[in-house]
């Protein structure tokens, strides 16, 4: 834990306290400003929608130019475009703030290449389990936290206090990213070229990656697919379905991530030293077949009990789902196209998202835009018709997808 990875490490750690509080209970506010179900798909559709146009620049800039400058320059961009959030008047506001928010798509292929080149090549997993796991210790109590300012002040005062605050903890991580993030050694040089060349490279160069993929990346990228479309579809329902159909309150909520919040900590770190030394295919299969199950009992769930005992369980897959799955995709691709591949397929992260984010992250790839667009349009109209469809279907494709990782995968 020094260097680049300490420093996007503490950059996690205080957004813990602002952005990632807001999380969970943005479906919520999207409802408090007038949206509807289908609006609050509509909504998170438009980040991954702006991502769509902009990954294959994205990924070509993060190969030839400096990738510490383009995560401070978005970094700064990302802080002011909180404030659509903030000063919301009703639902349509948080639409333009999140296609905007789309420009952060410049972020995550620069910010992804220089982790996978600032860690141990035979120590991945353990590194991305450390990633993730000190900054979720962190804010362990920070949906709880949200869940009581949204039942003490109300869903709009709370959650544009919280805005105010992703806002002032994102210029201050910008300033500590241009201070101590450094470079990593590279063989492409920078190159000067104009706008338009650049645009055509770029677009060009997805084609190429996608023609150059082998036989496990193609495989491993469907089920990236078939979890960002399943993810999309579910993650910003799961507040929705557990206050309006369960009966829990907002606190209640919070206090069934936090206890999944505090599973996910405590086997991070064993599971990224199981992947290491088991390899990620097998982990990666046997955590998908063991996700499903809990995954398709929650909607059938009728107590703050059963609610928590089903979320530690996803949660439990979900850990070693996130340690071995960046760490596959590190090993699976050279340096020379890592930020190419990166822009087309992500991080490789595959995730059971209970949190909500409104679509996009680290995770996120030109690929992976698609379903992600219509897996946020259509869950609207899927939870109108039958909530209960959301969370079986998405455990039939978990299923799906240990299949093709178990049979497909190096």
């Amino acid at each position: 834990m020094r260097g680049n990875l300490l420093i996007f490490t503490v950059g996690d750690v205080l957004r813990q306290f602002s952005m990632f509080i807001t999380f969970p209970y943005f479906s919520l506010y999207v409802q408090a400003l007038g949206g509807s179900m289908v609006d609050i798909g509509v909504v998170n559709s438009l980040r991954p929608l702006t991502a769509f146009f902009l990954y294959p620049i994205a990924g070509y800039i993060s190969d030839r130019y400096s990738r510490v400058k383009t995560i401070v320059y978005t970094g700064f961009l990302s802080a002011a475009l909180w404030g659509f959030f903030m000063v919301a008047q009703d639902w349509r506001w948080l639409a333009l703030g999140n296609f905007l928010q789309g420009f952060m798509t410049f972020y995550f292929p620069s910010s992804n290449s220089l982790m996978a080149e600032s860690i141990p090549s035979d120590k991945r997993a353990m590194s991305y389990s450390l990633w993730l796991a000190i900054p979720m210790a962190a804010g362990i109590f920070s949906p709880l936290a949200g869940g009581y300012l949204i039942s003490v002040w109300g869903v709009i005062p709370a959650m544009k206090f919280l805005y105010a605050l992703t806002f002032l903890v994102g210029v201050f991580i910008a300033f500590m990213n241009n201070r101590f993030l450094k470079e990593a050694p590279r063989e492409n040089p920078e190159e000067t070229k104009s706008i338009l060349k650049v645009l055509g490279d770029s677009y060009r160069d997805v084609f190429e990656i996608l023609r150059w993929l082998p036989k496990n990346l193609r495989a491993y990228g469907s089920v990236l697919v078939l979890s960002f479309f399943l993810n999309n579809m579910v993650s910003s329902y799961w507040v929705i379905y557990a206050v309006q159909a369960l009966g829990l309150s907002e606190v209640q909520w919070g206090l069934a991530l936090l206890v999944a919040s505090v599973v996910n900590v405590v086997l991070l770190v064993p599971a990224g030293i199981l992947v290491d030394r088991l390899g990620s295919r097998r982990v990666i299969t046997w955590s998908l077949l063991g996700g499903a199950i809990p995954m398709m009992l929650f909607p059938y769930m009728d107590s703050l009990i059963q609610v928590t005992v089903i979320m530690a369980l996803v949660t439990i897959a979900n850990s070693f789902l996130m340690s071995g799955a960046p760490a596959y995709m590190a090993q699976s691709v050279p340096p020379d196209r890592r930020g190419r591949v990166m822009s087309t397929l992500g991080q490789g992260m595959l995730f059971i998202n209970t949190r909500g984010g409104g679509g996009g992250g680290p995770g996120m790839g030109t690929l992976l835009t698609i379903p992600s667009i219509l897996g946020a349009v259509l869950g609207g109209f899927v939870y109108g018709y039958n909530p209960k469809l959301l969370w079986l279907t998405f455990g039939v494709s978990m299923i799906i997808s240990a299949l093709i990782c178990s049979k497909f995968l190096d």
